[in-house]
């Protein structure tokens, strides 16, 4: 069997040693636990003898805490600040409702985050907590109240809305476009390549682009390729090469001037975005604004 972690202290024998340490007085620090002097000095040396190690120096004017106290003290500080922050967040819960929305990072970083602002003035009164993950979320082992997902297949038991349908369109940033004539641009800049893995089939690629364009795809060039939309995008705006950007994604960098279109034949992706949730989300104060933002935000076509 394996061997059994060491007993903690009481809460109350810690408390002691903190206040006191704080103090520098068992005598003062008695008087604010509403305790016996003697009573501190016997929960001081239970402390010691349970750690194996001298805490305080006594002194003719109190205490004075020992390396050892001081190292401890440093842990325990530590320990109550995360319990007072809990305490307080879980107080902050209990009176301020909230939602929980997951969502693909690059969907909350560059589609949803963006407009928090509005929901903010949508829904003064209700905290919004944003998670971005690829993985799956499981509705039954974690607090969550929504899923922005990318296809309906992956939840089918749960209830949704539909939000967008996206496109690729091709872009790069005014930097690389000085270095290449513009007829010249598509068979020599380098390429950025995003791999999806099992979703990759309904993202199309330059292969798909060169296809749709009626273009015989260019001898490969040097190229870059991520896994990540987001870092696709930042790569592209970099300068790094150019980048079959989702118009979605994209809008900010494209209404900043930090990406530019370089041609205005675009594809669709083979799936659409939808807001998915468990039916017990309902009974969650905000649901139903939620729902209808994102709905309202989705059929917003970015200009």
């Amino acid at each position: 069997m394996p061997a059994q972690s060491p007993r903690l202290p009481k809460i109350s024998v810690i408390q002691s040693f903190k206040v006191a340490a704080e103090l520098g007085s068992l005598a003062k620090a008695a008087a604010q636990l509403a305790l016996t002097p003697a009573a501190v000095s016997q929960q001081i040396r239970q402390l010691e003898e349970q750690l194996g190690s001298a805490l305080f120096l006594r002194t003719q004017t109190g205490v004075m805490l020992t390396d050892t106290g001081k190292e401890y003290l440093r842990y325990v500080t530590e320990a109550f600040d995360i319990l007072h922050l809990g305490q307080q967040n879980i107080r902050h819960a209990a009176v301020a409702p909230r939602l929980t929305v997951y969502a693909l990072p690059a969907l909350a970083s560059k589609w949803l985050l963006p407009h928090l602002a509005d929901w903010r003035a949508h829904c003064p009164d209700i905290d919004l907590s944003l998670h971005g993950t690829h993985a799956q979320v499981d509705f039954t082992a974690i607090p969550a109240d929504f899923v922005i997902c990318f296809g309906e297949d992956r939840y089918p038991q749960l209830d949704k809305q539909w939000l967008f349908h996206d496109e690729v369109l091709p872009v790069a940033s005014p930097a690389l476009l000085q270095h290449y004539a513009a007829a010249d641009i598509f068979s020599h800049a380098p390429l950025i390549h995003l791999d999806w893995g099992n979703e990759g089939r309904f993202l199309p690629d330059w292969r798909s682009w060169f296809q749709a364009k009626g273009r015989i795809e260019p001898t490969p060039q040097p190229a870059f390729s991520f896994n990540l939309t987001s870092l696709a995008i930042d790569a592209a705006v970099a300068g790094a090469g150019l980048l079959l950007g989702q118009r979605r994604l994209i809008a900010a960098e494209l209404a900043r001037g930090e990406l530019v279109v370089i041609d205005e034949l675009s594809l669709p992706l083979s799936k659409p975005y939808f807001l998915a949730w468990p039916q017990r989300t309902l009974s969650q104060p905000g649901s139903e604004a939620m729902i209808g933002w994102l709905r309202e935000l989705g059929a917003t076509v970015s200009q």
